[in-house]
């Protein structure tokens, strides 16, 4: 009998984006027992709907952490598989003709929040807030020296959520920053938050009017790089009681993907631009080390630790219902058989 299985990520670098283009998800699922299908075959609200709040069974996921841990938070029936960290850009950018020069100028001034009030959970508000914050304590500073300023963005981002494979090509441009990057430009805001590979895309564009000040990428407190991520891999309850070797096929494949991912750099590269709406260079520019080899899925120690930052922050500054017990939503299980399976040492 087959069985049907919905996928959904997020526009950022995953081993799902990579195993989706280089076809081995095909390969894997096409003797006709498993049907994996994108979610936006049933229709766009629907997939934006199951995307944030994973209520649709025999679903998989792989991307950011708000909407998961969100979903999670507020009894969504899920099962957490893997975990992955991408150091991302965290960059804080100003107006070229600015007399800010570094981020300690920011006192007083105007830093961008953005309010998006269509989207079910907040996910970019949440990591701008934690940006600041962060950034603020690496200097010194608190919530109290600057004034934070409402940024309303009308956009649910349906064109970007759980983007289309496009054979390599960019299928869509990543505008998500656009909004409050005009906000600055205009001169409503001092100063705006961006993350991934948003600021090499922005300065790529903007190059003559904007600055970048400051990126936590160069923070001394590790947990301060934490910001929307780790990244999840997460499952639908009932694919875990129904289906369980299904779980641990979906995870070989994602293995193969992280695999395919570190093998290629400059393949990577480009797939994982067309997958964020992006141009390769700003990719290479954003991500530092061998960031290619970075989306291997694990549940270690190190990676929970990271989980578990990320959870208080999101409790404590109420974008959470109540608080996620990291332990019981856990399977590693699977992601064990998964490695077992594939011959590799789990990471």
């Amino acid at each position: 009998m087959s069985h049907t299985l919905w996928y959904t990520r997020c526009p950022v670098a995953t081993a799902t984006g990579v195993a989706l283009e280089t076809g081995l998800f095909d390969a894997e699922f096409g003797d006709g027992t498993v049907a994996f299908r994108n979610i936006k075959e049933l229709g766009r609200d629907r997939m934006l709907r199951s995307h944030f709040d994973h209520h649709l069974d025999d679903a998989v996921r792989e991307g950011g952490a708000v909407p998961p841990i969100w979903a999670r938070s507020r009894g969504a029936d899920t099962a957490l598989l893997g975990l992955t960290f991408v150091r991302d850009s965290l960059a804080f950018l100003v107006r070229a003709d600015s007399d800010i020069a570094r981020f300690t100028d920011l006192a007083g001034r105007r830093c961008s929040l953005p309010l998006h009030p269509k989207l079910l959970t907040d996910f970019m508000r949440a990591n701008t807030e934690r940006g600041f914050l962060c950034a603020l304590a690496e200097h010194g500073m608190t919530a109290t020296d600057v004034q934070f300023v409402d940024t309303v963005i009308d956009n649910d981002f349906k064109q970007v959520a759980n983007p289309d494979t496009g054979a390599g090509r960019k299928a869509f441009e990543a505008t998500m920053f656009d909004h409050e990057t005009q906000a600055l430009l205009d001169g409503r805001v001092d100063v705006v938050f961006t993350k991934n590979v948003q600021p090499a895309r922005l300065l790529r564009l903007y190059g003559d009017r904007l600055r970048c000040i400051y990126d936590l990428l160069d923070a001394r407190d590790p947990d301060h790089v934490i910001n929307g991520n780790p990244r999840l891999v997460t499952i639908s309850g009932n694919v875990v009681r129904e289906a369980p070797d299904l779980v641990t096929r979906y995870l070989q494949v994602l293995l193969r993907g992280a695999a395919r991912a570190a093998q290629d750099r400059a393949a990577t590269t480009r797939i994982w631009a067309a997958e964020i709406g992006v141009e390769p260079q700003d990719v290479a520019a954003s991500y530092r080390g061998d960031y290619h080899a970075t989306v291997w899925p694990s549940l270690d120690r190190a990676m929970r630790h990271r989980l578990r930052v990320q959870i208080d922050f999101l409790h404590r500054h109420g974008y959470l219902e109540r608080d996620v017990d990291i332990d019981a939503w856990a399977q590693p299980q699977f992601l064990a058989e998964a490695y077992r399976r594939e011959r590799i040492a789990p990471r």
